[in-house]
């Protein structure tokens, strides 16, 4: 009897075996059979077709690479062959900025400004590894500003930039300032060891002085240093003054200014339901940037102060670095495809010969999706937009079925109160570049 349920377990195993070959064949068969594809919503895709976009669809067991060439889409989908942590990094003001594998935070103090760098690990946990110490120039605060200390234009990290191992940094003052600043080449040490150094071995290099007499009078809009930013070899400081933008441009090695450019028109700060006076546009401080290195480009998204329900006004400079600072292109951008996507949306802009190509995704609204109980899994949608001579030419939408992700939330009670969202379950674009 012994032998003969030995014998019988033989065939069973043969099954079971049978089984997971197949199921594993039908997995690999099906990777590639998702949806993956550009629906043209608006003119023509000929629009896109002077460009390469490409990136990622992935969670943490596989990821679609795919590219978009000539109008064409092309998907490769790779299994993992183990799980692996999805860790999405997406900027918020007042978080610390990474450039490529470092992060750094700012510490903003009244008198000092400690900036941490740290290094990310492979797993997406950063450590800490060195330290480096600003001090500002003496800036005297408005007798009539009764906050302590120096107010700020823009969260301190706007004031970062880094071209290739050095960092530089300039506190983004506010109008309210008054005095003088500066651009400084930091110099990090051991993070953990302040009390074991010498500070005259890691002092700071002046790079060059920011003169604020322009808040001098207490009249007018005065000067607000609104972020640094890195184009090629240059640094681009980025304020505003007396209703205009300008952007300047810094030799890292001597400090001497490589030219600047003045947009008109241009006032800050916003505020909601300020649209401006005489017509003139109104705009919020902070900023996304996006520098083009290899084509010495900068392009500036300024969200204005005209925004109504549904919809996002935003104004794109960009200007070109080649022989001088000049503004190449403004554009304004109006987008009403749903709500801004915070957590894992992708927000990516791209001046090429003459078009500025956008890459936005939002999540659908309410109404669409009636059985959505958690705002977090509402559906998304990624567009692509192409605009020339601030007139948009073509809208199209990159389609594919991650939405399916969200069928377990669907299925949550309302009831229960809440679920758990882990970014390795729910796919996110990510690495999307236009070239």
């Amino acid at each position: 009897m012994d032998k003969i349920k030995r014998h019988a377990a033989l065939p069973a195993l043969a099954a079971a075996i049978a089984i997971l070959v197949a199921l594993a064949a039908s997995t690999y068969q099906a990777k590639d059979s998702g949806t993956f594809e550009v629906r043209d919503l608006l003119g023509s895709r000929e629009a896109i077709g002077d460009v390469v976009i490409r990136g990622e669809l992935r969670d943490g067991v596989h990821q679609t690479r795919f590219r978009i060439e000539e109008g064409r889409m092309r998907a490769d989908t790779e299994l993992f062959e183990q799980p692996k942590q999805a860790y999405l990094y997406r900027y918020v003001p007042g978080s610390p900025v990474r450039y490529g594998g470092m992060e750094y935070f700012v510490q903003n103090e009244s008198s000092m400004h400690t900036i941490t760098s740290r290094r990310i690990t492979e797993q997406g946990y950063s450590i800490p590894v060195g330290s480096a110490e600003v001090v500002p120039p003496p800036m005297r605060r408005d007798p009539e500003d009764s906050n302590d200390g120096v107010r700020l234009a823009n969260p301190p990290e706007y004031g970062l930039a880094r071209i290739g191992d050095s960092v530089y940094y300039t506190v983004p003052v506010s109008s309210r300032s008054i005095g003088s600043s500066a651009i400084y080449e930091l110099k990090f040490y051991q993070w953990g060891f302040r009390t074991g150094i010498d500070p005259q071995d890691y002092a700071h290099r002046k790079l060059a002085d920011i003169p604020l007499d322009a808040n001098e009078s207490g009249q007018g809009a005065g000067i607000e240093i609104l972020g640094l930013e890195a184009v090629g070899d240059r640094l681009a400081l980025i304020f505003a003054e007396n209703g205009a933008l300008h952007v300047r441009s810094y030799d890292v090695r001597t400090g001497e200014p490589l030219g600047e450019a003045t947009v008109p028109e241009f006032r800050l700060p916003a505020r909601e339901g300020d649209s401006g006076a005489s017509g003139v546009a109104s705009f919020y401080e902070s900023y996304e940037a996006y520098p083009d290195h290899e084509r010495s480009t900068l392009t500036l998204n300024f969200r204005r102060g005209s925004s109504v329900a549904n919809r996002i006004d935003m104004t794109a400079l960009s200007f070109g670095f080649s022989g001088g600072v000049k503004l190449a292109d403004r554009t304004d951008l109006s987008f009403s495809d749903g709500e801004e996507d915070t957590y894992s949306g992708i927000s990516l802009l791209s001046y090429r010969d003459g078009k500025l190509y956008a890459i936005r995704s939002y999540r659908g609204p309410e109404t669409e999706q009636p059985r959505a109980l958690f705002d977090i899994v509402r559906p998304k949608h990624l567009y692509a937009y192409v605009y020339e001579q601030s007139r948009l030419i073509y809208k199209g939408e990159i389609v594919t079925d991650w939405n399916e992700d969200n069928i377990r939330a669907y299925n949550q009670s309302p009831y229960q109160g809440s679920f758990g969202y882990d970014q390795t379950d729910y796919r996110y674009f990510t690495n999307i570049v236009v070239e």
